[in-house]
C-alpha cells in the first residue's frame, strides 16, 4: 500500500502518513541500529523497497538520522517503512510496533529523513507518544502539584506556629497569613513558570494528538494508560524493561473507560489535499 501525505498548514511542520508498517530494525543504541541495517541490507541485491532506500539513508543521511534520534535509559531507536516512506525515530517500546499492520503516523520531515512524532495502530488500540498529554492537562497537572505543595506548606506553618510560637511583635494570625502569602507566591509562581517551560513538550504533543484524531487533544491525558500500567501484571512475569514499553499507551482502553474520544476524520478542519510522498 502506498502511503499518502496530508498537507499541513503553513504554520505546521508535521504531516500525517498512513500505510502498512514493514521492515523494523530496532536497537537501544543509534550506532548499533545503523550497523545492523548496514549489515542486513548492503549485502543483498535489493533494488526496491527498504533495501535501496535504507542504503541511501545510511550512506548519505546517516548523520541526519542520528541527530533525529537520541539515546536514553527508556528508549529504543528504530527505522521502518510506512507504506513507501522510510521513517525513523525513538520510542520506548518501538519493538512493539506491529509489522504488517496499517498504522497512522504524525511525522516531521528533516532533510532526507522522516522522523516519527507519534504512531497509532488502530487494530492494536495502541499509540506511541513521547509526551502523552495535551497543553490543558499539562497546566492542570502543574496546578495540582502547586496546590498540594501549598497545602503542605500551610500545614507546616500551622504546626510551627502552634509548637514553636511566633515573634511577640506579631500575632499568630498575621504570621500565618504572611507565611501563606509567601508560600502561594512560591508554589503557584513555580507552577506558572513550569507551564511556560513545558510548552515545548505539551504544544507539539497537542498537535500530534489532534492529527492522530483525538477529540479535545488539549485535554487528553494517557499517562494512566501506559502499557506498563495496563499490562502491569503480565509484565511482572516477563523480562521486559521500561525501554520496551515506556512510550506505548493503550488509548483504546482509555476510550472504553470514557476518558477520551476519537473524532471523525478531519473533524474541524477542511478536507486536506492528499498527495503521494515523492521523497
Amino acid at each position: 500500500m502506498n502511503s499518502v501525505f496530508q498537507q499541513a498548514s503553513p504554520a505546521d511542520d508535521t504531516i500525517v502518513i498512513e500505510g502498512i508498517l514493514t521492515e523494523l530494525p530496532v536497537s537501544p543504541g543509534k550506532q548499533n541500529l545503523f550497523e545492523q541495517i548496514d549489515k542486513h541490507y548492503r549485502g543483498k541485491s535489493v533494488v526496491t523497497g527498504m533495501g535501496a532506500v535504507v542504503g541511501d539513508l545510511y550512506g548519505q543521511a546517516a548523520a541526519a538520522a542520528a541527530t533525529a534520534m537520541y539515546e536514553g535509559q527508556y528508549t529504543e531507536n528504530f527505522i521502518c517503512m510506512i507504506g513507501d516512506n522510510v521513517v525513523c525515530g525513538t520510542f520506548g517500546g518501538a519493538s512493539k510496533l506491529s509489522i504488517g499492520k496499517h498504522v497512522k503516523a504524525v511525522v516531521q520531515k528533516k532533510n532526507k529523513i522522516v522522523v516519527a512524532q507519534g504512531i497509532m495502530s488502530e487494530s492494536d488500540g495502541l499509540v506511541w507518544l513521547g509526551h502523552a498529554w495535551g497543553a490543558d492537562e499539562e497546566k492542570m497537572a502543574n496546578l495540582k502539584i502547586a496546590t498540594w505543595c501549598f497545602c503542605f506548606a500551610l500545614l507546616c506553618v500551622s504546626l510551627c506556629i502552634i509548637f514553636l510560637g511566633v515573634n511577640i511583635a506579631a500575632s499568630k494570625t498575621v504570621t500565618f497569613f504572611e507565611a501563606a502569602a509567601a508560600a502561594a507566591v512560591i508554589c503557584f509562581g513555580t507552577a506558572f513558570w513550569s507551564n511556560a517551560a513545558m510548552n515545548a513538550l505539551s504544544d507539539p504533543a497537542t498537535d500530534v494528538l489532534r492529527k492522530l484524531g483525538f477529540c479535545d487533544p488539549e485535554k487528553v491525558n494517557l499517562n494512566n494508560y501506559r502499557y506498563g500500567i495496563v499490562h502491569g501484571h503480565a509484565l511482572l512475569h516477563s523480562n521486559e524493561t521500561q525501554a520496551n514499553h515506556f512510550n506505548v499507551h493503550c488509548y483504546q482502553a482509555a476510550i472504553n473507560d470514557g476518558k477520551i474520544k476519537m473524532c471523525p476524520q478531519n473533524h474541524g478542519y477542511p478536507k486536506p489535499d492528499r498527495v503521494k510522498d515523492e521523497t
